[in-house]
């Protein structure tokens, strides 16, 4: 499975992070055709709860032991 898009609506680490409340990433046009994307930023920003989502379980592998 290869996702295309992701958006994240209400999710704590994107509203304290990023200061929005919605965060939409298209992730084609992110790549434009790369095989590896590096995601990078201070701490608090948001990159857990984006890497986080990236999957299709419902529980994210970072919360799962609590």
């Amino acid at each position: 499975m290869q996702p295309l898009s992701l958006r994240l609506r209400g999710f704590r680490g994107i509203r304290d992070g990023l200061g929005l409340d919605e965060l939409i990433l298209d992730l084609e046009r992110l790549a434009d055709g790369a095989a590896l994307v590096a995601i990078a930023g201070a701490n608090g920003r948001g990159k857990s709860t984006v890497m986080d989502n990236l999957h299709p379980y419902l529980t994210m592998p970072s919360r799962a032991a609590q």
